[in-house]
């Protein structure tokens, strides 16, 4: 699978110490993904957590320790669902895995991760977390996961690059908060990335990108155009064919007038983390953590890292699509799963309690720009004094997330197949909608609502 994982095995002297005493040993194994590298926390604080889950043991007299092993995926998304699937299917899934919240529908409808509900409440920890986090782990009325991170996806903007076309460094610095007020626009934008384009500060075409792959940022324009994704009370998908329309028309209208790149979807990450942090692009989509990666992976981490950062880009709220409406983002939290095929779920929450703490939740979040799921997180020092998390933490209040429904990955394909064929001049937006209509009415009949 060309699979760089990170994998720990951790046996404390305590535990060695308990074990010349015959005492029992439990195993949890527990698998996690970034993929970027600055996301390996969300193995490694499993293990810290398990160090002092078994000093908690050894002070109760508990007659057990803990062991646990974890595993780190750096490759990509499609790679870790596929082990993950094949793992359930095989019944030799770990006890605890780490997965974005849109996969719950699926895998609590097939059976392979359990509610924790009546787990949940003996443990204090799990009543800091926002609130708001439980909605998102949250099916048919039973809570699936404990949320791990959250994170919200801004737009990316090139601060010299707009001083290049004359803006004053006080217009440079307000634009987040034109575009939080409704006023700088979708329309605004592709203005000024024609105005780049024209004056030579970027190529054509490099005016503004979205992500170059399949994924949840698109939903950010479906939600701007007023869209829903999900009946709350059937759970039935819906597809608002006005929302895609008008989705569809912004895309290929950013494609028309030279501000994005008709061949953009395809493109590597790599090269696409490189051309946006090296200043070759005015404008572009992607998320909090993308922040840390640019520090620490791509062209600022040998140009200043953070004070490069700083120096040249800002952040933003996706634009409304009209002057006073609402800007928006998309969060995908991330949560920890106990599976059906754990023989020690009660020790796996446990374990879980113990991560879910405010010390364990900085940490993840400075190193990886990632946001807090704790309340109690924000209060400590060392996040108070972080500025990029305090700086985008108000788009929380602007967020949206994708559906939780075992279909969404058929409807995530068939919208995607839509945007690919749009921005490549192949279809008219109003024809790719009737298309994805089509395709979803035939695949998924009843289960989709299309109006």
């Amino acid at each position: 699978m060309g699979r760089k994982a990170l994998r720990a095995t951790v046996l404390w002297a305590v535990l060695a110490a308990g074990l010349a005493l015959g005492q029992q040993v439990v195993t949890l194994r527990a698998w996690t993904i970034g993929p970027e590298d600055a996301s390996r926390t969300r193995a490694t604080n499993l293990v810290a957590a398990a160090e002092e889950l078994n000093k908690v043991l050894e002070a109760q007299g508990a007659a057990y320790r803990v062991r646990v092993e974890t595993s780190f995926e750096t490759t990509n998304w499609d790679n870790y669902h596929r082990r993950l699937l094949l793992a359930f299917q095989s019944g030799q899934a770990p006890d605890i895995v780490q997965t974005t919240h849109v996969d719950i529908g699926a895998y609590a409808e097939g059976g392979y991760i359990v509610p924790l509900d009546e787990y949940l409440g003996r443990y204090r920890s799990f009543a800091e977390v926002t609130p708001e986090l439980w909605k998102a782990v949250t099916y048919r009325g039973k809570r699936y996961g404990v949320p791990q991170d959250t994170e919200a996806r801004p737009l990316y903007f090139n601060k010299t690059l707009l001083a290049k076309l004359g803006w004053s460094r006080t217009q440079i610095e307000g634009l987040p908060q034109s575009i939080r007020e409704g006023r700088f626009t979708w329309e605004d934008l592709i203005r000024v990335g024609q105005e780049a384009v024209q004056k030579g500060v970027v190529r054509s075409g490099y005016a503004y990108w979205h992500r170059p792959v399949n994924g949840a940022d698109f939903y950010q324009f479906y939600y701007a155009c007023g869209g829903v994704l999900q009946d709350t009370q059937s759970g039935k998908l819906v597809l608002d064919r006005s929302a895609l329309g008008c989705m569809y028309g912004l895309l290929a209208r950013l494609v028309q007038t030279g501000v994005m790149s008709r061949n953009l979807l395809g493109m590597t990450w790599d090269n696409w983390h490189n051309a946006v942090s090296s200043g070759q692009v005015l404008f572009a989509s992607a998320g909090t953590w993308t922040w840390a990666q640019w520090a620490t992976q791509y062209y600022a981490k040998d140009h200043g890292g953070y004070s490069y950062l700083w120096q040249n880009f800002g952040f933003a709220l996706q634009p409304a699509l009209k002057a006073g409406g609402r800007p928006v983002t998309l969060s995908q939290p991330q949560a920890y799963l106990v599976t059906a095929a754990s023989r020690s779920k009660d020790l796996a929450v446990r374990l879980l309690s113990m991560v879910t703490q405010p010390k364990y939740d900085a940490q993840h979040a400075l190193g990886s720009a990632h946001l807090p799921v704790l309340r109690t997180t924000y209060v400590l020092p060392e996040v108070r004094q972080d500025r990029f998390l305090q700086a985008v933490r108000y788009m929380l209040d602007y967020t949206t997330y994708q559906a939780m429904s075992p279909d969404w990955g058929v409807y995530a394909e068939a919208v995607f197949r839509g945007i690919s064929a749009v921005e490549s001049g192949q279809l008219a937006p109003e024809a790719a909608v009737d298309l994805v209509a089509k395709d979803l009415a035939a695949k998924l009949g009843d289960r989709v609502v299309v109006r």
